[in-house]
């Protein structure tokens, strides 16, 4: 007797190729994109766009957007955000073309001057109506470059947060204490390494085969938790301390302490267990509210050696803290980049 079965095909489905975009507002934008594609970001498309001719040529990227030359004249806005939006709007249809079927998009953004914080709002806009997810990530001014920078990124921000399906957070001030001994030119690049570590770390978890995967539905799942948003980054060849380090870094300025939701992701060399990783994943677990919806990827690279590193989205979190945050409601998604970036 054969098989119950017996006769039936695999369906032949054409799998989704998942499109990731990562865009570079403005100066500040721009320089992340540079060490970004420094790095390597093979599955992802980078984007540089500038008023300023000049920085956006000196932009290591494949993909470079002149905005407004017709009311710059490629010098750049001035520090006006207002005209930063208004180039952004006149490169509308164009921006459409770039996001076209993304799925998500990354957007990297200085604020408080003129090209990030007026047009990194409207690039999200076009982003999200394009039907891609939007995760925002945005530097706020050093305080020694005076009140007038920090309400202009203030406003920007609040702007910048209604575009975006999530916004991290990363303030200079904090980074300055973690690197104000090293020269200037170190100093800011660790800012862009921070940066393009942690967005290639989400692609690399998205798109990168693991021993347990995780993906974008997943990714997109955890989103739909709604309130503030993190993540966490870790380094250590110690579980307790992979955990320790992430979350009692400088940077933190959120309490994931009821998070009702977590994208945990952990890679290690050929000596990570079972028993480590369940570990780490608890630590992370046990901080968040009793129902969280958890989900967990692991990766095994043998370049690692005895280093675990995790990536951890925790969403749903009920709390910010710091001078910039604009206030909070209900489904906001706001929340601060911590990672293990210093001296």
């Amino acid at each position: 007797m054969g098989s119950r079965f017996e006769g039936l095909d695999e369906p032949d489905i054409e799998l989704h190729e998942l499109k990731i975009v990562v865009v570079g507002c403005g100066g500040g934008g721009c320089n992340s994109i540079h060490r970004l594609n420094s790095i390597g970001l093979d599955a992802a498309m980078t984007l540089a766009i500038n008023t300023d001719q000049r920085s956006l040529k000196a932009t290591d990227c494949p993909n470079r957007l002149l905005l407004g030359p017709e009311f710059t004249k490629g010098l750049g806005t001035g520090g006006r955000p207002d005209i930063g939006q208004e180039c952004a709007l006149n490169a509308a249809p164009m921006l459409s073309k770039v996001f076209k079927d993304a799925d998500l998009t990354f957007i990297i953004t200085g604020l408080g001057g003129g090209t990030g914080t007026g047009a990194s709002p409207v690039v999200a806009d076009i982003a999200r109506r394009s039907g891609s997810m939007v995760i925002s990530v945005a530097t706020t001014p050093f305080s020694f470059e005076g009140s007038t920078r920090r309400n202009i990124a203030i406003k920007g921000l609040k702007r910048l947060r209604e575009a975006s399906n999530s916004l991290l957070v990363i303030d200079n001030d904090h980074m300055l204490h973690m690197v104000e001994n090293l020269p200037v030119d170190q100093g800011l690049a660790v800012i862009d390494q921070l940066i393009s570590e942690l967005i290639k770390g989400v692609v690399d978890i998205l798109t990168a085969p693991s021993l347990i995967n995780l993906d974008f539905a997943d990714l997109r799942t955890v989103m739909e938790e709604g309130g503030v948003s993190t993540i966490l980054y870790g380094e250590n060849a110690d579980p307790d301390a992979v955990v320790r380090d992430a979350l009692n870094n400088p940077l933190l300025d959120v309490d994931i302490r009821g998070g009702t939701g977590a994208l945990v992701h952990i890679t290690g060399g050929s000596n990570l267990t079972l028993k480590r990783a369940n570990r780490i994943i608890a630590s992370i677990t046990k901080i968040l509210d009793e129902g969280a919806n958890v989900k967990f990827g692991v990766r095994v690279d043998e370049e690692m050696q005895d280093t675990i590193r995790m990536i951890a989205i925790v969403t749903g979190i009920s709390e910010l803290h710091g001078d910039l945050a604009p206030p909070i409601s209900s489904g906001d998604d706001l929340g601060k980049v911590l990672g293990k970036f210093g001296p």
